[in-house]
Formats: structure tokens, sequence, C-alpha cells
């Protein structure tokens, strides 16, 4: 974006095939979903569900979403850093606030380009249990990738979890 004019400007060609440990992927958002869904799956799978265990176990990928002490994002904010996610916590509030659920997001920029992926679980006891056995994974994935760099997909991100968790 040229500030200046108010107008957005092409960004400059940038050949991403030689940056496999910082990122150079390419991604749908549909992947993207099936990713956070995978996760999503594997977090909430119990042997009493009846159904085939996740690509990992439980055990990580809470490890993966546990933050680290003293990494807020900031003083003010909720969010915590874990293995490569921002983690939410859930917070109760007292009087008229709404109670926040815990989420997990990550992002990623490169020029030209921002993307988003957010995690929304349901909570234990949400669903019913014998629904609970055949909807796993239980919660909303939200994916975003736009074609405009340093943009904050989170808060959207998070706004349209929040409207199709509604639904459920």
């Amino acid at each position: 974006m040229d500030k200046q004019k108010q107008r957005l400007v092409n960004a400059p060609y940038v050949d991403n095939s030689y940056k496999w440990a910082g990122g150079g992927f390419l991604s749908t958002v549909h992947d993207l979903c099936h990713f956070g869904n995978a996760l999503l799956y594997s977090y909430q799978w119990t042997s009493q569900s009846g159904q085939p265990m996740g690509y990992l176990r439980p055990d990580t990928v809470q490890m993966m979403w546990s933050p680290v002490s003293g990494t807020r994002q900031s003083p003010d904010s909720d969010e915590a850093y874990a293995m490569g996610w921002c983690v939410t916590q859930p917070v109760v509030h007292a009087g008229f606030s709404r109670d926040q659920r815990m989420y997990v997001s990550h992002t990623g920029g490169t020029v030209g380009a921002s993307s988003v992926l957010l995690i929304l679980p349901h909570v234990t006891g949400d669903v019913s249990s014998k629904a609970a056995e055949k909807l796993i994974p239980q919660g909303v994935c939200v994916s975003m990738i736009v074609n405009k760099q340093s943009v904050g997909l989170s808060r959207a991100a998070l706004k349209v979890a929040k409207l199709f968790d509604c639904v459920q």
C-alpha cells in the first residue's frame, strides 16, 4: 500500500522456492482447514470415543498449545505464545462481561500475502456425549489467505469463528 497516495501497489517478485525452513510453502484455505481439523481431532480424541486415533497423540497437541509463561503478546492481551501457536486462555469475567473460551491461531506472511489459521475447540459439555462420538472434531477452524502483506487477520478470523460457533 502506498500510504501517501492511498492506493495498492504490486508486491515485488520474490522467489520463495528456497525458503523451506521459514516458509516458501504454498497452500490453500481448504488445506489449512484440513490441517486445523486434524489437529482438533487429535486434541479431542479419547479412547472411549470408539474412533481411530488422530495423527498426533492428544497430549502432544496439548503440549503444542500450552502457553509458555511470560510470553504475553502485549500487557493488556490474553494471548500467550506456545510452540508456534498464539494461545488465548479461557477467561471467566464477573458481571456482564462475556466469558472467553480457549482458542489457538497461527499467522503467516510474506511479500504480497498474509494468512491465519484459527482453531476454536468446543469445550467439554458443549455437545452431548453421543453426538461427540459422531462429530469429532468438535469446534470451528477458520483459515484465511489474502494477497496483501502485513495484514492482521486474527481478529477477523475470530469473528468468523464465533459466527459459525453459534450455528453448531
